[in-house]
């Protein structure tokens, strides 16, 4: 015991660890109350949690979500300008394919040409 320095061989050390192994440890009721008392009081109490009223969502918010946020309403805005465009001012490799598709287009008047506001009837 009072050698120190010692160095145990691993036979000598394998036969110290399965002593300690199979030993289960007396803590004693006192102890274990005790530990236990102190968890307690270091636990902190939680707040109730009290529900709170969902937020309103607004029509304009809910149609912005609806459409994907940002990124949904600049693919339909880009689409929108574009199919304005070429609705305005098509393209002649496109006149001559809707030709080819619907035919020669046909401009019907419904009221004379000097009867500007369909008033003279």
């Amino acid at each position: 015991m009072t050698d120190l320095n010692k160095e145990l061989s691993d036979l000598e050390l394998d036969a110290v660890f399965a002593t300690v192994r199979g030993a289960e440890p007396d803590l004693g009721d006192d102890f274990m109350a005790r530990l236990f008392a102190d968890i307690d009081a270091q636990v902190p109490v939680a707040a109730p949690i009290v529900p709170s009223k969902p937020a309103r969502i607004g029509l304009i918010a809910s149609l912005f979500a609806a459409l994907g946020g940002w990124a949904g309403l600049g693919g339909l805005t880009a689409a929108t300008a574009a199919g304005l465009w070429i609705g305005i001012s098509p393209p002649t490799a496109l006149d001559s394919v809707s030709s080819v598709i619907w035919g020669d287009s046909l401009t019907l008047s419904v009221v004379a040409a000097d009867d500007v506001l369909g008033l003279e009837g």
